[in-house]
């Protein structure tokens, strides 16, 4: 067989892929930019080992020409990685491009998840490899770390082309996202997967403050508009590709805290929506935020969560809930929650 060595490496680097993605995809706080850096690296160290592997696929083809079902998932996996690689460097240099109404970030993103379940699957039907020779040698450590070497050097490259040439991929943050109506009160309206409720009548809607409280609290708008009124400036960085700067305003968390009276068992605190999306947050973390009411100077549109939405400082835009109503202090720690919602 030819490069044995190949698959080996192939899934190490496809399992650094998917850690550092999902790690990024998740991380809002700059001093952890360097897993995006990995992240990049991996892509470019992993395009110069399909230049390998495309030797031994060729070699297969032309071994035996007849099409089973294993072989045609071979060929899906192949297209799909690499996609999932076009997707991700069309992104760098060119974007922000978008097809069907998806950005190419999120294509990439979606793609990613078949891919690795084909990759695992496709580990398992090689791993006769791990009984040759070739992959147990001193070899399989330095062509690893040639292969890195390669990508820190063709990453490195590619970031200084990209600011020689004034490509639109050099002017992005540092997890990738676009720049799109920062202080303007004017940015895209999505949400995640299925969360897409109906308008919300303000003169009905309730928050509801509830859990480990000496007081619970049961507020309307009307009343959240006659407390003290907190104003932010804050990045909202969607997980789509595109990040804005807003001047936000409304009612502090902290505040609210205050006003309940959090138990000494109190330990995290989940914000809800009316669609039933949520996220939780450590107390102490969830105390700098505030529930925004108004955008640069004007009430939340629906689309952006009116009548109310978390502004969570350092989080990725999937983290800020839209359309929260219900607020509970719970006696369990954050960490019981997915990394990432699955409605």
């Amino acid at each position: 067989m030819h490069y044995p060595w190949i698959n080996l490496i192939l899934l190490a680097l496809l399992v650094l892929q998917t850690g550092t993605g999902l790690l990024g995809l998740v991380n809002g706080e700059e001093t952890f930019s360097w897993i995006l850096w990995l992240h990049g690296i991996g892509a470019y160290a992993l395009t110069v080992l399909l230049w390998w592997k495309s030797d031994i696929i060729l070699h297969a083809v032309r071994r035996k020409n007849r099409w089973t079902i294993q072989r045609i998932l071979f060929a899906l996996t192949a297209v799909l990685l690499v996609l999932t690689i076009l997707f991700g460097f069309l992104w760098t240099f060119n974007g922000p491009i978008y097809w069907l109404n998806f950005s190419l970030v999120s294509l990439h993103i979606y793609i990613s998840v078949p891919l690795m379940i084909l990759m695992l699957w496709h580990a398992w039907k090689m791993r006769f490899v791990l009984r040759l020779p070739e992959t147990k040698d001193r070899r399989l450590f330095l062509y690893s770390a040639g292969l890195l070497t390669a990508g820190l050097a063709l990453w490195r490259g590619a970031i200084t082309a990209k600011d020689r040439f004034d490509l639109s991929g050099a002017v992005r943050r540092f997890t990738g996202s676009y720049e799109t109506g920062s202080f303007t009160g004017r940015f895209p309206a999505v949400s995640w997967i299925a969360d897409r409720p109906a308008p919300i009548n303000p003169a009905t809607w309730r928050l509801s403050l509830t859990g480990a409280v000496s007081h619970p609290l049961n507020l309307t708008l009307a009343n959240l508009r006659t407390m003290p009124q907190t104003e932010q400036t804050a990045v909202l960085d969607c997980t789509g590709g595109w990040y804005t700067e807003q001047i936000w305003s409304g009612v502090s968390v902290a505040h609210l805290l205050e006003q309940a009276g959090v138990s000494a068992a109190g330990a995290s605190i989940t914000f809800r929506a009316v669609s039933g999306y949520q996220r939780r947050f450590g107390l102490d973390e969830a105390r700098t935020f505030i529930l925004a009411l108004d955008v640069a100077g004007q009430p939340l549109r629906h689309g952006n969560g009116a009548p109310l939405r978390l502004v969570a400082v350092n989080e990725r835009g999937v983290e800020w809930v839209k359309w929260i109503s219900h607020i509970q202090v719970n006696s369990t720690s954050k960490w019981w929650q997915l990394p990432l919602p699955v409605r």
